[in-house]
């Protein structure tokens, strides 16, 4: 491993880690149940592994990321959802969607160590060289350009989806049944 992966290696590290503290203890707080510190931070650090592997199993694309999207937000809208009002379940929802957006916005930072290795991060043949695909228009076909689109984008992105799939789900339990 160069120094770039260990640094994005470690980043993400601290980024799983302490946030998934942060985390835990907010759904302590939200549980009625006996405290489950540690069973809430062992599920927030799977999580966010799974976060991790999903950005890179399809880099072009980030498809499994924006899919965990839904996955987490009809989680942990049917789960919270028994345990708190529905402004405190939207409001953790939200946080655990920046949490998952956390693997994608770390990517940010290859384009600082390509700059720092001497790349031309504008430079669209360098960008090919490097595997952004050519097919894709200016600024987006640069290293610069892809990988900041890459981290916006699902960092707005996973938020909106998976408190929206949070919203959705607790508007549903309003609502009378059909008899």
């Amino acid at each position: 491993m160069d120094v770039a992966e260990i640094i994005l290696v470690s980043v993400n590290l601290c980024l799983g880690f302490g946030f998934a503290i942060l985390l835990s203890r907010r759904l302590n707080t939200l549980n009625p149940e006996p405290k489950r510190f540690f069973r809430y931070f062992i599920m927030f650090t799977g999580i966010y592994f799974l976060e991790c592997v999903a950005i890179v199993a399809a880099m072009l694309l980030p498809i499994f990321s924006i899919g965990l999207a839904f996955v987490w937000g009809i989680i942990f809208g049917l789960w919270l959802r028994k345990h708190a009002s529905p402004q405190k379940v939207l409001k953790t929802s939200f946080f655990i969607s920046l949490y998952t957006s956390f693997p994608a916005a770390s990517f940010i930072l290859v384009p600082l160590f390509g700059l720092f290795s001497g790349w031309d991060v504008l430079n669209a043949t360098e960008a090919a060289r490097f595997g952004i695909p050519d097919f894709l228009y200016w600024p987006f076909n640069t290293i610069l350009g892809f990988y900041v689109s890459l981290s916006i984008g699902i960092f707005i992105l996973k938020p909106v989806i998976t408190t929206g799939t949070v919203s959705l789900i607790l508007h549903l339990k309003e609502k009378p049944g059909k008899q």
